[in-house]
């Protein structure tokens, strides 16, 4: 049945045909938290888990690494078309795409990009890790603001960049072992250090800043003093390879990719317990790294 419910979205979403995507040989457990997932194997998707675990909406998109659903049912996401690790010269971009899978906002640029943000204001926040800058781009299209960060351009200059309310950007400088943090004109403002090249990052309620890379989740505290850790290796059945893209639900339980792990999903619990995983035996999961928790 949900195979035949995925067909039908995917002809809405005006998406390949069936045998071009990655159906998974079952679906992840359930209940399963409702969310997106950038996927860059198979071609690149973004897929759509209901609370049932099943796929029930789908794009493709290039090589995504970041992606967002904005209110009203849109989806932010970044692409790189024509990826090449070693090269820095690839159409790139962010597209806003409606639910019938219409591109309705695209911004493009060259070079790898992994990070985009939606913000109060309407502009959106662009990670371009070839240029080694965020970009800040008004819903015209017009770059408004740049902050050029302290790691040099390439491709691991960043991964997940960040704004917050009031303006700072964090950056997750990834060769740098460094998350940065830069005000609203682009000023570096401080950096906290981290034994692993981070991917992911986001400012905790207390004012904490929570960041995971390689096999490892790390909380710091205003002072860059690493205040809680945990390292997937200490759950081998898991088969934690690389903990990428991020978010922290209301009750405070951390969701995260396993970036081509055994186990696609995982919530961890603040006292480090699995609270849920997305999979007990392996499935044809594309591989990827952005995720985002749907309400």
């Amino acid at each position: 049945m949900w195979i035949t419910a995925l067909l039908a979205v995917l002809s809405l979403a005006q998406a390949p045909a069936q045998a071009d995507h990655p159906v998974l040989i079952a679906p992840l457990n359930a209940p399963c938290p409702a969310f997106l997932y950038a996927a860059e194997g198979d071609g690149g998707w973004i897929l759509r888990f209901n609370r049932e675990g099943k796929i029930d909406w789908s794009f493709r998109a290039p090589m995504s690494r970041d992606v967002w659903q904005l209110p009203g049912g849109n989806v932010l996401l970044a692409f790189n078309e024509k990826y090449d690790p070693r090269g820095h010269d690839n159409p790139s971009g962010v597209m806003e795409v409606d639910p019938a899978g219409k591109v309705v906002w695209r911004f493009d640029t060259k070079g790898q990009v992994w990070a985009c943000q939606r913000l109060a204001d309407g502009n959106t926040l662009i990670g371009a890790a070839s240029q080694g800058k965020v970009l800040i781009v008004s819903p015209a299209g017009k770059i408004v603001r740049e902050v050029r960060v302290r790691n040099a351009p390439g491709h691991s200059c960043m991964r997940h960049a960040r704004a917050l309310a009031d303006g700072t950007i964090l950056v997750a400088e990834e060769s740098a072992k460094a998350i940065r943090q830069y005000d609203p004109q682009g000023r570096f403002v401080r950096e906290m250090t981290v034994p692993f090249p981070p991917f992911s990052v986001c400012r905790l309620p207390n004012g904490h800043t929570l960041t995971s890379g390689k096999t490892h989740l790390v909380e710091l505290d205003e002072a860059g003093k690493i205040v809680w850790s945990l390292d997937g290796k200490d759950y081998p059945d898991l088969g934690v390879r690389w903990l990428a893209g991020l978010q922290v639900l209301p009750n405070g339980n951390i969701f995260c990719c396993n970036a081509g792990g055994k186990v696609g999903f995982i919530e961890f619990s603040r006292d480090k317990k699995v609270a849920w995983a997305s999979n007990d035996k392996p499935i044809r999961l594309p591989a990827g790294h952005g995720v985002h928790l749907l309400p």
